[in-house]
């Protein structure tokens, strides 16, 4: 059976919605009396009303975006009761199911620019170094509570976590993006430096940047690891800039890892890069929280050692 058929068996076997009293219709919607309509407004609102009872009827029974009991353009929206000059009206929006299809496609799509394996899916809050969720509890707290409440559209700043190798700047990284990817929020993962070779590599293809670019710039959070570690020459920074200054201006969350603060990102560099230097690292700081995470090298202190 389609889609379709299954959708017209199941609204069939649910009662049509019957025309009402100004009474009854009062007590159906407390809202009515919320708003002060008139009898006279409910009268001549009741086709919108009994529009909005259909509406209930198919919405009552969804069972997700892909099989809604609604056509045409009418697919994946709501109605909602509104008063304005004394009439009823109708306020159309996207209903959650459809809304939460949409969250799926994004995340299907920014998917393919995120660099993750099986071993970074099961890097957790839960599994971050007891010693370090002690020794740093803000920060620990900071990333837990970002992931846990954090809505796509959220104007929060991310953190740039830094310090030296091992410590569990990464791990935190993937803490976050996994508790987001279980709330099926958007994001993607990359270090700096395969960012640049997705670049180049589609360059030599022949292929769009755009696309590309677009995609690390609307995400609705991004984590960029190991920033400062890249071969950074003109066109990376010009690029990681573009990115950067996008997400910054549309108050998008990104979080980064590094081995230098913030201040000493790209500090080897010739002065004739200073001009795109200068504006990137100031966008950075104004867009995260800093945390500096040290400690013990924890991939030293816990390295399988063969008998010698």
């Amino acid at each position: 059976m389609s889609f379709s058929s299954m959708n017209s068996l199941l609204s069939n076997r649910i009662p049509k919605p019957q025309k009402r009293s100004v009474n009854e219709w009062r007590k159906h919607w407390g809202q009515l009396d919320q708003l002060g309509v008139s009898d006279e407004a409910i009268r001549a609102a009741e086709p919108q009303l009994m529009s909005l009872l259909e509406q209930e009827r198919i919405c009552g029974a969804c069972r997700g975006y892909p099989l809604c009991g609604k056509l045409g353009d009418a697919k994946g929206m709501r109605d909602q009761l509104d008063y304005h000059d004394g009439n009823v009206q109708l306020k159309t929006g996207y209903c959650a199911p459809y809304l939460e299809h949409q969250a799926i496609r994004r995340a299907a799509r920014y998917s393919t620019y995120s660099i993750r394996g099986e071993r970074e899916r099961k890097l957790s809050f839960s599994n971050f170094p007891l010693e370090q969720q002690k020794r740093k509890p803000q920060l620990f707290e900071a990333a837990k509570t970002f992931a846990l409440t954090y809505r796509a559209g959220d104007e929060e700043k991310g953190i740039y976590i830094f310090g030296p190798a091992g410590v569990g700047k990464t791990h935190l990284l993937h803490a976050i993006l996994n508790q987001l990817e279980e709330r099926r929020i958007p994001s993607i993962f990359v270090q700096a430096e395969s960012l640049f070779d997705r670049l180049r590599s589609a360059i030599g293809r022949d292929e769009e940047l755009e696309p590309i670019l677009e995609a690390f710039s609307s995400v609705p959070v991004l984590a960029i690891d190991e920033l400062g570690h890249e071969r950074a020459n003109e066109f990376t920074l010009e690029k990681m800039f573009r990115i950067i200054n996008q997400r910054f201006v549309r108050n998008l969350p990104t979080f980064f890892t590094s081995n230098f603060e913030p201040p000493a990102l790209y500090h080897r560099l010739s002065s004739d890069l200073l001009p795109l230097v200068d504006p990137l690292r100031s966008r950075i700081i104004g867009m995260t929280k800093l945390a500096y995470l040290d400690g013990e090298d924890h991939r030293i202190a816990t390295m399988d050692v063969l008998d010698m």
